[in-house]
């Protein structure tokens, strides 16, 4: 008879483990019931088969092999584990984590050189005084008497300087200044101003008071004459004499025959060359070294006297053909360079210790100068700038502005339109501006009009770079009458409507226009509403901002032949306009215009434009005044100007 412990192991023998399912999930009974498990323990010997060991159930058992998931990248880590010791994987490590670190230090290494070796860009230089300035080119003679003998002075000019500043001039520019033969480029002495001016020591207290009251003093400096009594040329004359043979080569003498008389004059035996039409300005020769280190040394000498710039005349004698009928371009490119490079050296080595050296400015006009001329002479590093004298041409009804155009406006948009694209082909030619000279006639007789010659004003002053007004042209002053003993355009200051309109207190040799009881600087200066009032705002605008100076400048379209838009303003680094823009409207038309505004920059700011200047023929707009634009249309009057800005 058979136990019941004998029954349960036959029955646990003859079919799979079973368990209880009680509360196990079906993914664990069939886990279990799937794999089943022979019995050991205390009643292994109850069982028909006695358990293996694990060691032969390994040898029976056929090898597992690992499937490898189809999503893995690369070996696992247990495949990778043989190689780790591996003398060949060793060395192979080695070798390449060696290349890497050889490559990267080699590449450093190439872009190193080539940030060395690289053409540097341009820096980008500081803008220096003169190219914002304001210079106000005064004829002395005829500025302001102060001693009472009919012929202003270089103390008139100093206690006018108080009225200049307020009027927002920055620099003076004094005609003539140097010791001269009839006040021309004929210098009889270079140290020494005009014995008719005033003493020498009168040309310190004049730079002393320029300096005090923040401005500054450029003076002519005529390089390449000297009068016939200058004491290099009495010595060369003589340098047959011992103690003058140093002079022999100062000028260029000639024995020939038959020289052109427009360049040469006779002297005794022989022949000297002069300026042009000039006999009594005698031409140094700048191919003798002494000569050229005698002038730089009168040179040296005004900037230690406190000089702030230098306008070089007859630069186109400092060097000739040999004919002497034309320049040599290139030889005075290089003499001018010379010359800057000795300004700039001396301001740097004469300035005192712990004071920045001073910036000399060297410029030059030259009459019918070529855009390529212009070029040759400014760039790299030789005149700072050199005056555009086409706007001096400006005059109506003459080759230039037509008779039929009726006014000088197309005239002066073409004109202005060709500067400004030369300009800004030519960055570092730096645009220098004048509408008038003491060679020219005045402005507001060329073009006719005092209400033009207003506009052209507030055209100038929107201009980029540095600009030459000339004495009175603020006022609208105009040429004095044919019949006058003083050159036309170089009539006595209007200051007042008193007698001898306060240029002085005795009827001398220089007239005064019969207008100056109306038209003066005092009853100007204090209405709101003046030619020169509108001068002294634009000036003192480019003091306070440069965009006027150094910001880009767009033409807008001629309307009608008569008038025009001009933008100015900064681009930002995305080639956009950014801050204020500033816009001039000008015209010239007895009739009213609509002016474009579609191709300003930044239109949709328009609609808070803010008038900042008009001219004083205007009656609508008065500066600081509101304007909504956005129709995109500015309307003017007839002869009107009116100067707006507003934010990009």
């Amino acid at each position: 008879m058979s136990s019941p412990s004998d029954t349960l192991l036959e029955s646990s023998s003859s079919r799979p483990y079973e368990v209880e399912r009680g509360v196990k999930t079906d993914s664990y009974i069939k886990a279990v019931t799937n794999n089943p498990i022979p019995p050991y323990g205390p009643s292994a010997k109850y069982a028909k088969k006695a358990p293996r060991s694990i060691s032969e159930e390994m040898e029976e058992a056929p090898p597992t092999v690992m499937k490898r998931n189809p999503d893995q990248v690369g070996m696992t880590e247990e495949e990778l584990e043989e190689y780790r010791d591996d003398p060949f994987w060793r060395r192979l490590r080695c070798v390449l984590f060696s290349l890497f670190w050889l490559l990267w230090f080699l590449l450093l290494l190439l872009a190193l050189i080539v940030v060395f070796l690289s053409p540097k860009c341009a820096p980008k230089m500081a803008p220096n005084w003169w190219q914002s300035a304001i210079a106000y080119n005064v004829w002395v003679p005829s500025f302001a008497d102060s001693d009472g003998d009919g012929m202003g002075d270089i103390n008139g000019l100093i206690e006018k300087l108080d009225h200049l500043r307020r009027s927002g001039v920055q620099t003076i520019w004094p005609r003539p200044f140097l010791m001269s033969d009839g006040f021309t480029d004929a210098i009889r002495d270079f140290r020494a101003i005009d014995s008719k001016l005033g003493v020498n020591t009168d040309a310190d207290k004049l730079i002393e008071a320029v300096h005090n009251k923040g401005m500054k003093l450029v003076i002519d400096f005529p390089l390449t004459t000297t009068s016939l009594e200058h004491d290099w040329f009495l010595r060369s004359q003589a340098a047959s004499k011992e103690e003058n043979k140093d002079y022999a080569k100062y000028y260029t003498w000639s024995g020939k025959a038959g020289l052109d008389a427009t360049f040469f004059s006779k002297l005794k035996a022989t022949s000297y060359a002069h300026k042009q039409g000039e006999p009594k300005a005698a031409v140094l020769n700048w191919d003798n070294a002494h000569v050229k280190m005698a002038v730089l040394d009168e040179i040296s000498s005004w900037i230690t006297r406190g000089v702030d710039g230098f306008h070089l005349t007859g630069i186109e004698y400092l060097a000739r053909s040999p004919n002497y009928t034309r320049p040599e371009w290139k030889i005075v490119a290089e003499t001018i360079s010379d010359i800057r490079n000795h300004v700039e050296t001396f301001a740097n080595e004469s300035a005192k210790e712990g004071e920045e050296p001073r910036k000399i400015i060297v410029f030059a006009s030259l009459e019918d100068s070529k855009e390529k001329d212009k070029r040759r002479l400014v760039s790299h590093l030789h005149l700072n700038s050199l005056v555009n004298y086409e706007l001096t041409r400006v005059e109506k009804n003459t080759k230039i502005c037509h008779k039929n155009e009726g006014n000088v406006g197309l005239c002066t948009y073409e004109i202005l339109a060709d500067l400004l694209l030369f300009h800004s082909l030519h960055d570092d030619v730096i645009p220098a501006w004048e509408f008038g000279n003491p060679s020219t006639d005045r402005l507001a007789s060329r073009v006719g009009s005092r209400k033009h010659s207003e506009l052209l004003l507030m055209v100038q002053l929107l201009l980029p770079g540095s600009n030459a007004i000339y004495y009175g042209d603020e006022l609208g002053m105009r040429n004095l009458p044919n019949d006058s003993k003083t050159v036309e355009n170089r009539g006595a200051m209007q200051w007042d409507d008193s007698e001898g309109g306060g240029f002085s207190s005795k009827a001398g040799t220089v007239p005064l226009a019969s207008d100056y009881k109306n038209v003066n600087w005092e009853r100007q200066y204090s209405d709101e509403q003046s030619s020169l009032k509108t001068f002294s705002r634009l000036s003192k605008l480019r003091q306070r901002d440069e965009t006027l100076a150094l910001g880009e400048t767009l033409m807008g379209r001629i309307v009608d032949g008569s008038a025009f838009t001009m933008a100015r303003f900064k681009k930002g680094e995305n080639q956009t306009a950014t801050g204020t823009i500033y816009v001039i409207g000008v015209n010239f038309s007895p009739k009213e215009v609509d002016l474009p505004l579609d191709s300003l920059p930044s239109l949709t700011t328009l609609h808070a434009a803010s008038v900042v200047a008009v001219s004083s023929n205007t009656q609508r707009l008065s500066p600081r005044e509101s304007i909504d634009l956005s129709s995109k249309l500015l309307h003017l009057g007839p002869d009107e100007g009116v100067v707006f800005k507003y934010t990009a």
